[in-house]
């Protein structure tokens, strides 16, 4: 597997793989990227992702 190269890209290839392979609902992905964390990137970058990733999903 390649390692991605920024927070936000990490996150989104989880969230791809949350709705695509698991079949979680939007709600359960949300709660699944306030739980995300990756020691590869610093705790600030995975916030903003984080933050970013879950607005996107509310609107």
């Amino acid at each position: 597997m390649e390692r991605e190269f920024s927070a936000k890209a990490s996150l989104n290839r989880n969230i791809k793989f949350w709705f695509e392979q698991c079949g979680l609902s939007k709600e359960r992905v949300i709660r699944c990227i306030d739980n995300w964390y990756d020691l590869a990137y610093p705790p600030s970058e995975q916030e903003k992702a984080k933050k970013e990733a879950i607005e996107k999903l509310i609107k």
